[in-house]
Parts: structure tokens; sequence; C-alpha cells
């Protein structure tokens, strides 16, 4: 698992997709395509946050984000972030309900500056629910979480919509359909589209899925040209707006006369001829009855075939329509080749995949391991054990982040206990080194998923928060006088001093500008990776070893810091060879003191006035040249630095003489600092000195965590990403003391 800021920014050197490895793509012809039920745990046919964020960078080039909706609701919290995410892309957002916005998927839409809903297509909001199971007080907790997410939801659609609370809650609480239109007027939509050529389902096949999203004149050929359908029938005012069976009735009115249509018209009738027929009241198939004996009296052989195209293309439809309902309930291939031999309708299909799901789950009772696709513990469950149990280790551990809770009382051995029981995995047979293997293995998704133990997790964030307060610990001094760089990978990178830019040239009247010859050098900065070890073994748990987060993570974190210090002062202590094939300090580069002495107001004069000289390659230099601001000493040269720079008068004068270097540069005294030299260094931000170089400019340690192969237990790795290099002499000064 990784736990480090660099994570997020890993991989911006390469295409958009190589960054998002384990990511799906839902762009299609330039647009977002939310079509599914929203669940973090399935990769193949469900809609996740992070396939969203990936596909954000895809589409990191368009001006707008155009949003494709389709999706009857799913997991609160993945909707939640990804209606974060979209409102975060900083880019317009263009929202096209297709069919179906509902539940969750409500929300989703929400982030939409614009909301546009197909004339036939649906929006419906609830309350939130979720699978709760264990004692009163855990009940009433899971009771207390509903209302948490109702209330953030609630906020969402008030904020959209204009409409007041209560008003909202009470349309969740009677889980209130909305047309187009009804939508529009409540403010959950800001237009109406023109009608699809398709009708408003929850569900499409794959091939309607490549249909829906071709472009247009693709599409134009795939299906029938739209003519004006009918006004729709009067709602029934006898049955509530907001009853949800009042909103599936208005839903299968308009697909059958929709449906009535389309035949009509593939049979090359008069419309007049489809008034008739829906003012009849006929279903679809006395009306298609109805039409195949029209067609047969006249004589027109392009209707008979018109006909004949319109039975196979519904008997297509009824085939895809089966196999999609199948595989949504993730039910066998085989079950839907009996549905589709049997004859049966798309409704009646419906009721066997029900059915059948149901059979399912109750054979899977009986399992003690949640498989993929008989979760009997939501998502959210399981979310809110890791962040309480994260909370409550922290707390034991005197770690920042920390709650005291009804975790913080377990053991580590008790807690991993607790990690399987929240997933209904029985431990009661096991020994106390098996149990804890098992919370150490027992994954967050299904098969063939490369993720961590919810426990793991726990243990990972611990060790992570333990490592950083010990990288926060460390008072490190190289940070206050170098520049910081940043590489996106470990390739050398070209740095340039561009020199001091030299004095402008006379322009005669009439004359051209000419260009200034700007002298250069180059060197180049290579970012490497400094790390180590360590692991929380199977014994640590059942010995119930907290100390452990005290000292491996935290002093690693300060290990992590003091290399970045060591490569710094190893620089200033070893003299290294320059681009030039010089020595970093020497005299031809104009920054090593002639003769060694001790710091007074002569030496630190001396030093100051060669600093000035500097000159670029092209021989230019400024009328105050570089000039020192920090003084860089080992510990035994501070007192003395202090003494020397801070007096007023100069040092042994009996005259009093003001003194000439008083506060000439802040000192900063370095254990790392060998023997009696002294440096000066001038500002980094204005003269080149030296650089640490950070991928990505992440300045913090990287944690990563793997199940141990060479020990019983889970691996982590504490790494830095880094590289320090001088990058010019001019900015720095030596005087090898005395």
């Amino acid at each position: 698992m990784s736990t480090s800021p660099a994570a997020r920014k890993r991989g911006r050197r390469s295409s958009p997709r190589a960054q998002m490895e384990g990511t799906r793509s839902l762009v299609l012809n330039g647009e977002l395509i939310l079509y599914g039920i929203v669940d973090p745990w399935d990769y193949s046919d469900t809609i996740r946050a992070i396939d969203v964020m990936a596909s954000l960078i895809e589409l990191d080039a368009q001006e707008t984000i155009v949003v494709r909706l389709n999706s009857p609701g799913g997991s609160v919290i993945e909707g939640f972030a990804i209606y974060n995410a979209l409102r975060m892309s900083g880019k317009p957002i263009e929202v096209h309900i297709d069919a179906l916005a509902a539940s969750i998927a409500s929300v989703i839409a929400m982030a939409g500056d614009t909301i546009v809903m197909a004339e036939n297509a649906s929006l419906m909001i609830h309350d939130p629910y979720v699978a709760a199971y264990g004692g009163s007080d855990e009940l009433r907790s899971a009771a207390d979480e509903i209302d948490r997410l109702k209330g953030m939801m609630v906020s969402i659609y008030a904020g959209k919509t204009g409409l007041d609370a209560a008003e909202i809650e009470a349309l969740m609480a009677a889980e209130t359909y909305f047309s187009a239109e009804d939508a529009v007027a409540k403010g959950f939509a800001t237009g109406v589209d023109k009608p699809l050529a398709i009708a408003a389902c929850a569900k499409l096949g794959r091939d309607d899925l490549a249909r829906l999203n071709a472009p247009l004149d693709v599409r134009a050929k795939l299906e029938p040209s739209p003519a004006a359908l009918p006004a729709q029938s009067p709602r029934n005012e006898t049955m509530p707006l907001n009853d949800k069976a009042a909103g599936e009735i208005a839903a299968a009115e308009r697909t059958r006369v929709t449906k009535i249509f389309a035949a009509v018209r593939n049979a090359k009738l008069p419309l007049e001829f489809a008034d008739e027929l829906v003012d009849a009241g006929l279903s679809i198939e006395d009306a298609q009855t109805r039409i195949t004996t029209k067609v047969a009296e006249s004589s027109d052989p392009a209707s008979v075939a018109n006909v004949r195209a319109a039975a196979v293309t519904a008997e297509r439809q009824r085939v895809q329509s089966i196999h999609s309902s199948v595989r949504a309930a993730k039910l066998s291939a085989e079950f839907a080749d009996e549905l589709i031999a049997a004859g049966v309708s798309v409704e009646e299909a419906g009721q066997r995949v029900i059915a059948k799901w149901t059979e399912v789950q109750a054979a899977a009772d009986t399992d003690p391991v949640p498989h993929r696709g008989q979760i009997r513990i939501s998502a959210d469950e399981v979310e809110k054990w890791a962040e309480g149990a994260t909370k409550g280790l922290l707390a034991r551990a005197g770690l920042k982040g920390g709650e005291r809770n009804e975790f913080s009382g377990l053991t580590l051995y008790e807690l991993a206990r607790s990690s399987l029981d929240i997933r209904n995995i029985k431990s009661g047979s096991m020994d106390r080194m098996s149990m804890v293997g098992t919370a150490f293995t027992a994954r967050n998704a299904g098969p063939g998923y490369h993720s961590t133990s919810d426990f793991g997790s726990v243990l990972a964030t611990a060790a992570y928060r333990s490592m950083m307060t010990g990288y926060e610990e460390v008072d490190e001094t190289f940070g206050e006088w170098t520049s910081k760089g940043r590489a996106s990978d470990f390739r050398p990178i070209s740095r340039v001093d561009l020199g001091l830019f030299p004095s402008l040239d006379k322009v005669e009247e009439g004359a051209e500008y000419k260009y200034a010859t700007i002298g250069d050098t180059g060197t180049t900065v290579q970012v490497a990776t400094y790390g180590k070890m360590f692991s929380i073994t199977r014994q640590a748990i059942v010995n119930d070893d907290l100390g452990f987060f005290d000292r491996v993570p935290r002093k690693m974190g300060r290990a992590a810091k003091r290399t970045i210090g060591n490569l710094v002062y190893a620089i200033v202590n070893s003299n290294p060879t320059m681009q030039d094939g010089v020595a970093l300090y020497h005299a031809s580069h104009g920054n090593l003191a002639a003769a060694a002495g001790v710091i007074s107001v002569t030496s630190l004069g001396a030093a100051r006035a060669a600093m000035a000289r500097q000159k670029d390659e092209a021989g230019v230099g400024t009328a105050i040249g570089v000039r020192p601001k920090f003084i860089l000493l080992p510990p035994e040269l501070l007192d003395l630095a202090l003494t020397v720079i801070g007096a007023e008068k100069t040092p042994g004068d009996a005259a009093g003489t003001p003194n000439a270097v008083r506060n000439i540069a802040t000192p900063v005294s370095d254990s790392r600092l060998t023997g009696t030299a002294w440096h000066l260094a001038a500002d980094p931000a204005q003269v080149d000195t030296i650089e640490v170089t950070y991928l990505d400019g992440v300045e913090e340690p990287f944690l990563d965590q793997r199940d141990g192969w060479g020990v019983d237990g889970s691996e982590f790795k504490v790494r830095m990403d880094a590289g320090v290099k001088a990058l010019h002499w001019r900015g720095l000064y030596k005087n090898a003391g005395q």
C-alpha cells in the first residue's frame, strides 16, 4: 500500500493511461461514460472513482468535460468520491442523463454546471441505507451513520436546486422519481434534451451502449430517424407525484408509446394508425400483431420486409437484454441460454434472474468466507471499521491523529480478530498464529486483486504516522541555505546557469535592437533512491508489541531526513569536481581564500570582496556582485562567529571602530562540517549554490507495504527519492580556517 503523497504524483512523465495502471478507461468519443452500478470493489462492469479520475486525466485537453450518465446508483462513499473528482477537475462539467440517475447517481449528476436530461429519462432520490449487524449499540451507530450520509446528500441537493432542506428530506423519504420536466421544475436539472431514439432504461446491452455512444453520423445509420412523438399521456393526477409506483407506470407508458410508434414507422404505415393503437390501450405485443395484419392487407412488399426486419431486431434486443441482466447478477451464461431458448419475455426473464440470484445467495450463506458477488457486509461498514480501528490504534500508540474509541482497548491480536469478524470470516477454530496470518491475507477485494488486507492497512497507517513523526522531529539545517529542485524521473537533468545579464546597448534613432549574448555553463542533476525495509511479524502481533510503532518506523523517518543532510554536507566537505573539471573551491574559481584564517572582521571582509568580484563565463559582473547570506561552520566556531558578526564595534579595536562586517551573514552550525574550515553561501534564490532535487517535488519519505514473503506478516519499505548537486561555485566561498 502506498501512503506517501508521492504516490499521487507518480507517473506524470508518461502518457495518461500509462500513469493509471489497473484502471479502466471510461472515455468514448471524447466524453466520460458513466454507465452501470457505482461500486469500488468490481473492476469490469461498474463505475469506480479511480477510473473516473484516470479518465479525467485523459480528457485534460478538453475545455469542457461532457458526462454521459445512466446508473441506478450504488456505493454512497464511492459516489461522493466521483462527485468530488468531477467538481475538483477545474473545468465546466456538462452532465447528460441519458436514461436514469437514481440514488447516489443523482448526487453524481449534481456535479454538473449544466444538467440536461433526455426527454424520456428519469431522476430518483431517496434515503441512503446500509447493511448492519451486531448489538443495539452497533445498530444505533449504523443509524447515526445513515443520518450523517443523508445530511451530506441533502446539502448537495439543496446547493444545486435552492430548495429548502426540509422539502428535500421529504422527497428523499418518499423515494421520489422525477421526469425530465419535473426535475427541471424542481431545479435538479437545467434542461431537457430531445428524445433518444431508444427507450430510456437502467440497463443496456453492450451493443446498445456502442450504438448510443457512437458518433452522430454513425448512430444515424444504426437507428431509424427520429420522428415527432405524440404528446405524453397526461399523468394520473389521483396518484401522488412522488409515489414510486406512479413513476414506474409513467415510464412503462412512455416505453409502450415509443415502441408502438417505432414499429409503425418501420412498417411504413401512417402515423395516424399508431395514434389508433395507442388510444386503444393495446400492449406492445398486441399492437405488433395489428401492425403485421395491417401490412399483410397491403400489397407493398417493402412493408412486409420492414415488419420482418423489425421482428428480427426485436428478437436481438430480447437476447441482448437477457444476457445483460444475467451478467449484472453475475450468473452463468448457460442460465441466459436457458431463458432465451424458453422464449420468455424480457420482463419475465428479469423475474427469473432475481429468483435465481436469491437462490444463489441463500446457498452462499453457509460459506464462512464471503466471495465476490456474495458480499453480506456493506463496503461502508468495512470502511467505518478501518477508520475506527486506525484512530484507536494511533491513540493507543500515542501518535498524532488518534482518537480514544472502542478499539483503543484492544490488543493487536484482538484487533486482528476484529478485522476478520467485520467480514464474517469465522476464526474461532483457528490457533493464534493462524488467525493473525489470516488477518494479514484477507483481502478487501475479489480474487485477482492486488490489494492490502483491512488489518494490514490499519497497521500501515500507524507505521506511516510513526515514520512521519520521526521525520518531522529532526531539525535539519540544510533547508535554510540550499535550493529545492524538482525532477519527473530518474534520468540526468540539465541545470543551466544563465549567468549575469550584460549591459544594454544604445539604440540609435531608426536602428534595430540587438539580441544579447548570454554566457552559460551547464551541469546535470540526477535523483537516486535511498531506503531500507522493516517488517511487522505475526509474533509481534501475538506478543502485542505496540512499542514497535515508537521504534523502527520513527527511527527510519528520522534517518530519511538525515540522509539528505548527509548528502548536502558531504559536498561541502569533499570539494567535488565541477562541470569545468575544476574543484568546487579553487583559486581559479575565485572562491577559495589565498591564506587560511580564523573568523574575523578582516577575513570576512576579504571573503565578501571576493564574492563581489564574481563574474559569469562571459566576463560579466554587476555593481555589487554576489553577496553572502549564510556562514556555514562547525559547532566549535559558532561562538566566535556570533561574537564577530554580532559586535557593534570591531572586536579588539581600542578605538571603537564600527564593525564593518556586522550581521554580514546568518550563522548555520552543523556537526557534519569538519575541521576548522568555514564557508559563505549566497541566497539560493539569487545565485546557484547547492540544490536538493526531489522526485516530483515530494520531500517526505515514501512508505510501501506488501505481504511478507521472507517473514510471516507484512513487509514495509521506507525510501527517499532525491538528489543533491552543487550547481555552481559562484555563490559559495571557503576559508580553510586555523
